[in-house]
């Protein structure tokens, strides 16, 4: 691991629970193996390409590492609706990359969920994307869902020694109704039983976030 450059983020509002303060630690890192970032995310960090970080938060410890144990996990009646629902769509995986077709998608998603939710949008450009979510320095995957020549869904994953990793997803707005957010860590859990590891990891939960109830749903 090489590590470039460490720094400590001042007290600002925290994005999950918006009357409680927050602080990070972030980490860059353009040098960094599977082994290595398994190590991290079992303290309790999470990344972004080579970007790594975890709360530091003075008073609050409410960001919790969710992990599903692969082989224990069994989908529940609403969890099997959502994968039939999304049987027509064409899975594709691949390594990340960036094109016009991802980028407006993601940025149609964040406008809805901008709405929707009250996030922050800024369209993001294509180095910023390319940062986060194609230049990593452990190995990954990205899973690409398609109806005909549409893309719905995008899965970013990293893949450590037991561990795949759903980095993030995003989604067709136009298409809630199949629930392709669940679609999505269906998929991270999948690819987790085809690659034969025993975790399959989505970050942090934190009770009481909105945003993240998708999340709880896996659970």
């Amino acid at each position: 691991m090489l590590v470039l450059h460490t720094f400590v983020t001042d007290p600002h509002p925290c994005p999950y629970l918006p009357d409680r303060t927050a602080s990070l630690e972030y980490s860059y890192a353009p040098v960094l193996s599977g082994e290595e970032y398994q190590d991290l995310m079992d303290r309790g960090y999470r990344k972004f390409g080579p970007l790594f970080f975890r709360p530091m938060c003075a008073n609050c410890r409410e960001c919790r590492s969710l992990r599903i144990p692969v082989a224990e996990f069994k989908p529940d009646r609403s969890q099997r609706r959502c994968w039939k629902r999304n049987q027509d769509l064409t899975i594709r995986i691949a390594s990340p990359t960036m094109d016009e077709q991802r980028l407006a998608l993601f940025d149609r998603y964040h406008r809805a969920q901008h709405v929707r939710k009250g996030w922050d949008h800024q369209p993001r450009d294509p180095e910023d994307y390319e940062l986060c979510y194609v230049r990593n320095p452990v190995p990954s995957a990205e899973v690409t869902m398609w109806e005909g020549d549409a893309l719905r869904a995008v899965l970013l994953t990293d893949i450590t020694p037991n561990v795949v990793s759903g980095i993030y997803h995003f989604w067709d707005p136009d298409h809630a109704a199949r629930g392709l957010g669940t679609f999505c860590m269906l998929h991270t859990i999948e690819l987790a039983r085809r690659l034969e590891k025993p975790w399959a990891y989505f970050g942090y939960y934190v009770a009481g976030c909105g945003s993240l109830e998708d999340r709880k749903s896996v659970v």
